[in-house]
């Protein structure tokens, strides 16, 4: 059996890893010359800086980075609010906290009522209820302290704002254990030589790894599916799709229509190395869900060397990196020099005038009968912890086909 999968972010490194561990032959397909995705570490010296993905709750990933021989370790967060003004304030009184555990009680109760639509790692059916926006899905239940627990990390992450994503999305992000994580402030898991470290050693177990190759073309041609870049092609019996692909490319109607619809949120990183030695994890709570403002910013201490990475919406522009500088030297860090400065395009989504009901369900209908497969950030939250969940999910399904057809 031959599987292409195309995108070496890491889900895409992570199927091929865990095909060829079975003994199928895995090509990877990249447009850029790079690997890792979101999974980008600047190194400086012992100093290892995130630009992408930075964190984890899950003790799911934990068998992996074990397999792999990857250090990482666990630790507790600090957070910490500013004003306007930069002047610090509670996210949420204690009075507000005791509110709050009652609202998540009354949530639990509510969720429950919606099993089909939120019990799967990955989309799928989307119960109308959950079609509207959050702002209104918490303003019929009466769900305030909720939206204000989300709503900086909903923003600080990139997904949007609870006025403009649909319930279903937020719920799916933002499910009960991880609300209830969130509040008790659970350690955090985090890599010690950063992430670029789990995709060197997936790719140390890849055999075939195509560099600077973008796909011009994916065609089912009798039972095989035909991969085509600019120099020439190849036949595969199972192609699996970790990314946005330009319209068109697949030929097929069903994954070519959600290519066409699916929308991404344009991000910055901007990392600097700082004078100051202890500063905890910053929002700011009056620029939450702004584009063009900083959101927060966290900081790392590595060999007598602090770096700082602070994220803000939009598209990559002198005015928006000399803003953001402003704001953190407002609060009183003492910037050394300016690193990098990093755009994103994340989390693969549906507007609400293109997202439907079924849209995810018959998505995943067809993957049951074709042999081309969508996987990743394109059918499941893409934070690291539900990629490699679902990645694991979806490769099991193949290895499975594998096993009954080809031994």
């Amino acid at each position: 059996m031959k599987v292409a999968v195309i995108g070496a972010g890491f889900s895409g490194m992570l199927a091929a890893y865990l095909l060829e561990k079975e003994g199928i032959d895995v090509t990877i397909y990249e447009k850029n010359e790079y690997i890792g995705g979101h999974c980008q570490t600047i190194v400086s010296k012992n100093v290892y800086t995130e630009l992408g993905t930075v964190f984890s709750f899950s003790k799911n990933i934990k068998e992996l980075l074990i397999e792999l021989q990857v250090d990482y370790r666990e630790y507790f967060i600090y957070k910490n609010y500013i004003d306007e003004n930069c002047n610090c304030v509670e996210h949420m009184s204690r009075e507000d906290v005791s509110l709050l555990i009652k609202e998540l009680d009354r949530l639990k109760l509510i969720l429950s009522n919606y099993p089909e639509s939120l019990k799967s790692i990955n989309f799928g059916y989307i119960h109308e209820d959950l079609m509207v926006s959050f702002r209104e899905f918490a303003k019929v239940h009466q769900l305030k302290y909720i939206c204000q627990i989300i709503t900086p990390f909903l923003s600080s992450f990139g997904l949007g704002s609870i006025d403009d994503l649909q319930a279903y999305y937020i719920f799916k992000v933002f499910d009960l254990n991880t609300l209830y994580s969130f509040i008790r402030g659970d350690k955090l898991l985090s890599f010690n030589k950063g992430t670029s470290e789990l995709i060197t050693k997936l790719s140390q177990n890849i055999s075939d790894i195509r560099y600077s190759l973008e796909v011009k073309n994916v065609e089912v041609v009798d039972d095989k599916v035909k991969v085509e870049v600019a120099y020439g092609s190849e036949y595969f019996d199972k192609v699996l799709i970790t990314t946005k692909l330009p319209r068109d490319v697949i030929k097929d109607k069903l994954y070519n229509q959600l290519m066409k619809k699916i929308e991404t949120n344009p991000f910055i990183a901007v990392a600097y190395e700082v004078h100051n030695r202890d500063l905890a994890t910053t929002y700011y709570k009056a620029n939450l869900g702004k584009k063009g403002r900083i959101q927060f910013f966290f900081s790392s201490k590595q060999n007598n060397r602090t770096t700082l990475v602070a994220y803000a919406y939009g598209t990559i522009s002198k005015e928006i990196i000399d803003g953001m500088t402003k704001d953190i030297e407002r609060f009183g860090v003492n910037i050394k020099q300016l690193i990098t400065v990093k755009q994103w395009y994340i989390f693969p989504h549906l507007k609400a005038e293109n997202l439907t009901q079924d849209f995810y369900k018959d998505i995943n209908d067809r993957q049951k009968t074709s042999n081309i497969g969508l996987i990743g950030s394109l059918v499941t939250e893409p934070s690291i912890d539900n990629l490699y969940v679902s990645v694991k999910n979806s490769v099991n399904e193949v290895i499975d086909y594998y096993k009954n057809h080809f031994q």
